[in-house]
């Protein structure tokens, strides 16, 4: 979350919505998933009507002191309605996240902070994030499972056909099961 709302603010010197901060690691984590077949950051996210949505990271956001790098900060919008600013504190520190990661992470900065604002964000949530498409269009803020992020059932192909990505992602989910 620092990261992106540190490198958002340097490069439109406005601070990040928290809509906007919601899509930069939607987008970090499903485009890694889809590279590599491993989540980052492996936060669960809802899918909501406006895109996916990290549910650790929204049910915290009124909680003062949740988040040792960013604040949240409330504002009301010129329509009158209420939404917050996510505030980087801290400094960032790259050595938690692998070159790759770093460069993804980059990569949509370069992308999206170009002061568009949140409803670009969202609509490329929409159109790009196919798990979030599959979710919503079942069943609307229901939990997002990552697999839907892949073009075919993984868990019926033959494992010798699986790409490195999805067959990287089955182990990790039997591994998680296993541990879990």
């Amino acid at each position: 979350m620092l990261f992106f709302a540190q490198e958002h603010y340097k490069k439109t010197r406005k601070y990040l919505s928290q809509t906007a901060l919601y899509k930069y690691l939607a987008f970090f984590e499903f485009r890694y998933l889809n590279k590599t077949g491993n989540m980052p950051l492996e936060l669960t996210y809802r899918a909501m009507e406006r895109g996916p949505v990290p549910i650790e990271v929204y049910d915290k956001r009124d909680t003062n002191g949740a988040f040792s790098t960013v604040t949240f900060e409330p504002f009301q919008t010129q329509d009158g309605n209420f939404g917050y600013l996510v505030k980087p504190k801290g400094k960032f520190n790259a050595d938690y996240f692998a070159e790759a990661e770093l460069d993804e992470m980059k990569a949509l900065i370069e992308m999206f902070a170009q002061g568009w604002g949140a409803a670009v964000m969202s609509d490329a949530t929409h159109t790009s994030i196919k798990a979030w498409k599959k979710t919503y269009a079942k069943n609307p803020n229901a939990i997002i499972d990552p697999i839907e992020e892949f073009n075919r059932d993984i868990t019926a192909v033959l494992e010798d056909s699986l790409s490195t990505a999805e067959e990287r992602f089955l182990i990790h989910r039997k591994i998680a099961e296993l541990a879990g």
